[in-house]
């Protein structure tokens, strides 16, 4: 007798075990790639992949597995397959070979089955884009139409069509679940967009229509990666004035349980600031117990930054964080940059 399981099977396999397995069973390969500070990820773990209809589809084509992206085989697969946004949703072929990919969080089991399918190619946006193109402006086929674009990654696309929807919704409206995937997905309204620039001002409004918990993850989102681009210097223009910004939108937005973001704002301010004394303070706060992951590419441009500021006895104690952390870490890039990293701290 066939198992029958009313949620996704999740095998504890490692990939080449499943693309293995994959091919002797005739399926392909559903890896959920995850992390665990991310907060869509869990939504997707806790409420939409356990679902009864998203098991069923799921468990009948794909040999299911998940691996945390900073763990194990995760930094390799990441690698690999390009993930650099969480949740991501690979389908592979037996072979390895990737098939497609599906990024962020899905609000419901079928709207989630849906993007599989297209992500499959079992659902073509070709018609739609004839009827679109010929007026069609229904509510139903308008929704289904963005959720096709967005599965298929025709993002441009979608934005057009996006915002022309929204012109056409009330303030009500804009903030009901039915529309959150358009805000969800940074591809379709990324920062600075006037979708993102709406939510952060209706933040009230899209806890009340689409759920606290999903909006702060997506808000956590937001600005754990404007500051921490930033900090790693992937944003050259922004100034202390940016920074201010970002934290009186923070302070608005009112999350709990984020202290680390202000500790972020408080590092950055320290930086452009070119305070030494209390860019240290935040610095030693933060990095002694900050997640391997994030740790080799924000570690190391806030001592850089700074050249010439440090007293000897902050270059000191800089030495001997480095030094404490490198035998701690996993990857061994990191730990010799680390190790070495600590010369350099001397000349400074």
């Amino acid at each position: 007798m066939l198992p029958v399981f009313a949620q996704t099977n999740f095998q504890e396999l490692g990939l080449e075990k499943a693309l293995e397995k994959a091919k002797g069973e005739g399926k392909m390969v559903f890896i959920d790639c995850y992390t665990s500070w991310c907060g869509p990820c869990k939504i997707m773990a806790k409420e939409v992949l356990p679902l009864k209809e998203v098991g069923n589809f799921l468990n009948e084509r794909f040999v299911c597995v998940k691996y945390d992206m900073e763990q194990g085989e995760g930094p390799e697969i990441a690698k690999k397959y390009r993930v650099d946004a969480y949740p991501t949703f690979l389908l592979l072929n037996a072979d390895g070979s990737l098939i497609n990919s599906i990024v962020g969080m899905t609000p419901s089991g079928q709207e989630f089955v849906y993007k599989v399918k297209l992500a499959l190619g079992e659902i073509s946006t070709v018609k739609m884009d004839s009827m679109y193109a010929a007026g069609n402006r229904m509510s139903r086929f308008v929704l289904s139409y963005l959720k096709a674009l967005e599965a298929t990654k025709q993002y441009d696309k979608a934005k057009e069509v996006s915002a022309e929807l929204m012109k056409n919704l009330n303030d009500s409206e804009k903030s009901y679940a039915t529309y959150w995937f358009l805000y969800e997905n940074p591809n379709i309204s990324p920062m600075g967009s006037e979708n993102m620039n709406y939510l952060l001002g209706h933040v009230d409004n899209f806890r009340k229509g689409v759920g606290v918990e999903p909006v702060n993850a997506k808000l956590t989102s937001i600005f754990e990666t404007q500051l921490e681009d930033i900090i790693r210097g992937k944003n050259k223009t922004t100034n202390i004035v940016d920074v201010e910004e970002i934290e009186n939108n923070l302070k608005a937005c009112n999350l709990p349980g984020k202290e680390y973001l202000y500790d972020y704002v408080a590092l950055l301010k320290g930086m452009f600031s070119l305070d030494a004394d209390a860019t240290f303070a935040v610095f030693m706060k933060i990095f002694p117990t900050m997640e391997e992951g994030k740790l080799s590419y924000l570690y190391f441009r806030p001592i850089t930054f700074l050249k010439g500021k440090w007293s000897e006895q902050q270059k000191k104690e800089l030495i001997d964080l480095s030094l404490k952390l490198s035998p701690k870490v996993k990857n061994v890039v990191l730990q010799d940059g680390l190790k070495f990293f600590t010369e350099e701290i001397k000349k400074y």
